[in-house]
């Protein structure tokens, strides 16, 4: 990942700006998140605060990913106990007609 990636700063800002990644695997896109933050660091693109603020800023936008999932549970976007080849995921209700 990191050779292919030429500017993990900005990589990380138009992540934490779409936040789709996050909503759809919050522990996945916390991980890249932190990964490009550790990048951008190491390419000293940010300085060791800059870094800790981005790290913060990631595990909030994990957090606020896990609530959304919370919410959409809650008010019955998913159907339940979905099985797709044996595993069990949160599929999205189809809309009502009309």
């Amino acid at each position: 990942m990191t050779q292919l990636i030429s500017d993990p700063l900005a990589e990380w800002k138009a992540a934490i700006r779409m936040p789709t990644d996050l909503i759809t695997d919050p522990d996945e896109g916390l991980r890249r998140l932190v990964a490009l933050a550790r990048l951008a660091h190491a390419r000293r693109q940010v300085d060791a605060g800059e870094l800790s603020d981005m790290l913060e800023i990631s595990d909030a936008a994990r957090l606020w990913a896990l609530v959304e999932w919370e919410e959409a549970y809650l008010i019955g976007l998913f159907l339940d106990e979905a099985e797709v080849n044996g595993d069990r995921l949160p599929l999205f209700k189809s809309r009502p007609p009309g």
